[in-house]
């Protein structure tokens, strides 16, 4: 499912606290939860809503929306063929509770500094995100990143020869690894980035 940043940032704040989406069933789970630009959020209930006429004004801005006209025009029924993430596929209009369920829990791991054991660890997952036909790519992203904190991904793509979305993907790998720290333009290591890449420094010398 699909949430905004300012979304996001709404159920953190407890001013959203819900969400409406056309699907034909269900695409979350009551009790799951979604990792959000603003951390976690949790799906409480979610039901069909029998009349989507009769929803308010009240309902469109307990879902972060500006007024009942642009929710209503959210849920407009569309000729499009459902995405697998989208919201407005689907002949029945959902309710979904929504409530902030807490940090991202990428923040509290990339702050923290691995041992020898978790160094193993991540380079034996690191190890197997580099097994593919293309090659190894793990260690290059990161010591890019480490040079070049804050510089615009597509110069690393370019520099790479690689395409950019898909390159973009590959770093939030890294980034649910809790190395890398993701900015408005470019990254940085995280102090667990940096700790792992000086570890790898050192075996290299060993």
């Amino acid at each position: 499912m699909l949430i905004s940043k300012p979304v996001a940032e709404g159920i953190r704040a407890g001013t959203v606290t819900q969400a409406f989406r056309r699907w034909d069933t269900p695409r979350v789970t009551v009790g799951g939860t979604q990792l959000t630009s603003a951390g976690l959020v949790r799906f409480d209930a979610v039901t069909a809503v029998r009349d989507p006429d009769r929803l308010t004004e009240r309902d469109a801005r307990r879902a972060g929306l500006r007024d009942l006209a642009a929710l209503q025009k959210a849920l407009s029924p569309s000729t499009r063929a459902p995405s697998a993430r989208g919201g407005r596929g689907g002949d029945t209009v959902f309710r979904i509770r929504l409530s902030w369920a807490g940090e991202d829990p990428r923040i509290a791991l990339r702050e923290k500094l691995p041992d020898d054991d978790e160094l193993t660890g991540l380079q034996r997952r690191l190890d197997r995100l580099d097994a593919r036909p293309t090659g190894p790519w793990t260690r290059v992203i990161l010591e890019w990143i480490r040079d070049h904190p804050h510089v615009v991904s597509k110069e690393l793509a370019a520099e790479r020869g690689v395409e950019l979305l898909p390159m973009k993907v590959d770093i939030r790998k890294l980034k649910a690894l809790g190395l890398t720290i993701s900015h408005d333009v470019g990254y940085e290591l995280s102090p667990r980035g940096a700790a792992y890449l000086a570890w790898l420094a050192d075996t290299d010398r060993a």
